[in-house]
């Protein structure tokens, strides 16, 4: 059914990219069992069940060829929506955790049987749909309406990831599809008059946020932006980036697990296990590992925009980019938040941060882009599986 050895050139898979996704999740790891605490469920075990699994998953996607996953976008994008409105709107399966319905679960009292965050899923899979988008319309993208359609097909998941509330995530979701949409080859005359409008509007969404009449971001997220402004007004609420910059600069150079005790004080931080899971990291490992951290997953994006570079066609491109974007741009989020150089806002760190909604979703976009690197270029009707009918350019 695959014929692996007649579509795929295995030479060039990029096991690398799994190597350094090992490294950093093991790192991770080893510092989640420093700084969890008592808690009923044990993360460390979870989480090693998740790389597993996890890399697991990315070679059996990786062996599906991308042309065939991207066949199923209009599914994906359908199933995607309805998960999202479930989360928000239909109180029995959503679970909610300091204030925000992020979760999607089955209830079992306080501790539900299963729980997924449907955020990080939308995250691949509008990348698949736009990509998926603009390959049918490649030949019309001459034509505003379809970076119109784009907008629109972008803006109800976007639109109910914002209300959960999730800023981070929306916005690191809107910067991968704008990489997408300049990667596509859609005409500068369609979008320089758009960023011409973008960039005075969005200096004044920035002052209207800070205003006591803003209505667009919850009281919470608000007075996060102002703390980062004004932090002498504001101390309360900056404490726990506080703490974590404490905890970075007690690391030193080498880190606390080679010149000291091994005893991380950043297990006091809230949150450490996932979003300030950085924090933990610095300590654990001092400057050094942590530049060895950002590295490594600098090193996973570029190699998909390497990958990206080298794509048999224009669809493996878009994806390649998009999901790399993703990693990068999800990690400067984390870092900067847990550096207090960007407001206080909850996003995990890429392959690293405890969470098995996030491995998982962030494996599957490894996949994908493993399938890309090994695929060979071939012409446009010569890429049809046996079992898809791929549509024709132009065509939705």
């Amino acid at each position: 059914m695959f014929k692996v050895w007649e579509r795929y050139d295995l030479k060039k898979y990029r096991w690398m990219i799994l190597l350094m996704i090992i490294l950093i999740c093991t790192a991770g790891i080893y510092v989640l069992g420093k700084v969890q605490g008592e808690e009923e469920v044990d993360m460390v075990s979870r989480q090693i069940k998740g790389l597993i699994g996890g890399v697991c998953l990315a070679m059996f996607v990786s062996m599906f060829d991308y042309h065939f996953v991207c066949k199923f976008a209009g599914l994906m994008y359908l199933v995607n929506f309805v998960l999202l409105f479930v989360v928000k709107y239909v109180d029995y399966f959503n679970i909610m955790r300091g204030g925000v319905n992020r979760w999607i679960g089955i209830p079992n009292g306080e501790h539900p049987k299963f729980e997924f965050q449907v955020s990080e899923l939308t995250k691949v899979v509008l990348v698949i749909c736009l990509a998926t988008l603009f390959d049918r319309l490649m030949d019309r993208l001459k034509q505003g309406w379809v970076l119109l359609l784009a907008v629109i097909m972008l803006a109800l998941p976007i639109g109910l990831v914002f209300l959960q509330p999730d800023l981070s995530t929306t916005i690191v979701i809107c910067v991968s599809m704008v990489v997408i949409i300049f990667a596509s080859g859609i005409k500068y005359k369609i979008l320089l008059p758009i960023a011409a409008t973008a960039i005075p509007v969005a200096i004044g969404l920035f002052w209207y946020v800070q205003q006591d009449f803003q209505v667009l971001l919850s009281g919470k997220q608000q007075e996060r932006i102002l703390s980062l402004l004004h932090p002498e007004n504001h101390s309360d609420t900056l404490w726990q980036q506080e703490n974590s910059i404490t905890a970075i600069a007690s690391g030193g150079l080498t880190g606390k697990i080679f010149s000291g005790d091994g005893t991380l004080g950043s297990k006091n931080i809230p949150v450490i296990e996932s979003d300030f899971i950085f924090s933990g990291m610095a300590e654990a490992f001092g400057f050094l590992g942590s530049c060895g951290i950002i590295l490594a997953i600098f090193f996973i994006s570029f190699q998909c925009f390497l990958i990206a570079k080298k794509a048999p066609d224009y669809l493996g491109r878009l994806l390649a980019v998009g999901i790399g974007t993703t990693y990068i741009f999800q990690a400067f989020v984390n870092i900067g938040v847990v550096t207090m150089l960007l407001p206080n806002t909850g996003i995990p760190l890429p392959f690293v941060s405890y969470g098995l909604s996030s491995l998982m979703c962030n494996m599957i976009g490894v996949g994908i882009v493993l399938n890309i690197g090994i695929s060979k270029k071939k012409e446009r009707n010569q890429i049809d599986l046996d079992f898809a009918d791929i549509p024709k350019r132009g065509t939705l």
